[in-house]
């Protein structure tokens, strides 16, 4: 047992980098002989290393109650250490925590060896070997008044500690998310759907191979209406998320929840006549273009919803969620359009699936589709299955692991990226 507060004070006086050699010393322990050896470190800290040399003596033995002359904190190095509070009568229940690993980097004493307060508490090294630094709060406040840049390094650093604590309490909710204002300009926005309306088109050309069997006849087949539509789609994506959070706060009404999730969804449902449009483009039919726009509008709807959602909110979302440690803007937004994409290309797959075949073939009713479209994965299913159990596992690889998701997922990583990441970078020039 090694109580913080009843450690031996057995540390040299002037103990520092002009003291290469290792000391050696014997601390009493609870129920066992510890040995700790100290050795400088490049910041002239004691580097103190535990090493348990004997099982437990007796089972009633006690730590040997030699009091520190002033608070000591410990840095956890290396091993497991468990700490325990409690029972008493500042605490009734006991509590026991237990960390450390390899590259563990907690502390104990921290909030309580600046002044010397006391510490309640009791630690024990659980593997064969613990390692920790160790910090006087006499050395310490003596180092703060020799350096001054050593205090301005402690206030930055329980800065960022305040802040990392207080951003993980007022987090948003994927439904909270709101649109900075000028976050998305006109120009900045119609650059960037511009240039991803390429993209997207030849990916779109494989994927509908993929679904067809058929070879890819064009990659950029009518860019004169795909592009202009993009664009116009792209900013009524952003432009109707901006006007609904300008407009609406779902704290006003008596279901936040529902509200701001009707929001979410507003982008998604406004911009499913132009995303149809730009679908018919790549399709080939006998109808003409101004008519086959509206097959397999249903299922078109659940794309964008998914599609605007993770363009919008769920990049957000994730971007507050980057490790503070990425400081960069554009690397941080390049992280959440990336994670964004996955998962909205993956949701998103099967109704653009549906969608694509329905405006293939208009004639068929949803329930057929589906139906041919999960038979092509019966092949993938044990020949030794029944029919009917081969029929519904393909069914559920059609929805869980469908065909080309990889490609479509790809294609939703790459337009988030496109669209999020140029209009971050583009955003500072763009004069509207």
């Amino acid at each position: 047992s090694l109580p913080p507060s009843t450690f031996s004070k057995l540390f040299p006086q002037n103990f520092g980098p002009t003291q290469p050699t290792p000391t050696h010393f014997f601390l009493g322990g609870g129920c066992g002989i510890t040995r700790a050896t100290l050795s400088p470190n490049l910041l002239g800290l004691p580097l103190f290393n535990l090493s348990r040399l004997s099982e437990p003596l007796s089972a009633a033995c006690s730590p040997l109650h030699v009091p520190w002359s002033c608070v000591t904190r410990f840095m956890i190095r290396q091993g497991t250490v468990e700490r325990i509070r409690g029972p008493s009568s500042r605490q009734p229940e006991q509590n026991v925590e237990q960390f450390g690993n390899p590259h563990s980097n907690r502390s104990i004493g921290s909030l309580h060896f600046l002044r010397c307060d006391p510490a309640f508490s009791t630690v024990k090294c659980r593997s064969e070997k613990c390692v920790a630094f160790t910090l006087r709060s006499d050395e310490f406040r003596a180092a703060l008044a020799e350096n001054p840049m050593l205090g301005e390094g402690v206030i930055y650093s329980l800065q960022r500690e305040v802040r990392g604590m207080s951003k993980l309490l007022r987090r948003t909710p994927l439904t909270r998310q709101k649109s900075v204002p000028g976050a998305n300009p006109i120009v900045a926005t119609s650059i960037a759907a511009g240039l991803e309306s390429f993209y997207r088109s030849a990916l779109n050309a494989y994927i509908n191979s993929h679904l067809t069997g058929q070879k890819v006849t064009k990659l950029f087949p009518q860019m004169h209406v795909q592009i202009p539509t993009r664009i116009m789609y792209i900013n009524g994506t952003k432009g109707i998320r901006a006007y609904l959070d300008d407009k609406f706060d779902p704290l006003d009404y008596s279901n936040p929840g529902l509200v701001g999730f009707a929001m979410m969804c507003g982008p998604g449902v406004g911009m499913t006549p132009i995303s149809s449009l730009l679908e018919a483009t790549n399709v080939k039919s006998t109808k003409p273009l101004y008519l086959r726009w509206a097959d397999g509008v249903c299922a078109r709807m659940v794309r964008e919803i998914i599609f605007a959602a993770g363009l919008n909110q769920a990049s957000d979302y994730i971007e507050e969620r980057v490790p503070s440690e990425i400081k960069s803007g554009p690397l941080r937004n390049l992280c959440a359009s990336l994670t964004a994409g996955v998962l909205s290309g993956y949701l998103s797959h099967v109704p653009h699936n549906m969608s694509a075949l329905k405006l293939m073939e208009p004639s068929k009713g949803y329930s057929q589709i589906f139906k041919e479209y999960a038979a092509k994965n019966e092949d993938r299913m044990p020949q030794t299955w029944a029919a009917k159990n081969r029929t519904l596992g393909a069914q559920v690889v059609a929805v869980l692991l469908p065909k080309a998701v990889f490609t479509r997922t790809i294609q939703i990583v790459g337009t988030f990226a496109l669209l999020n990441g140029g209009i971050y970078v583009m955003r500072p020039y763009s004069p509207f």
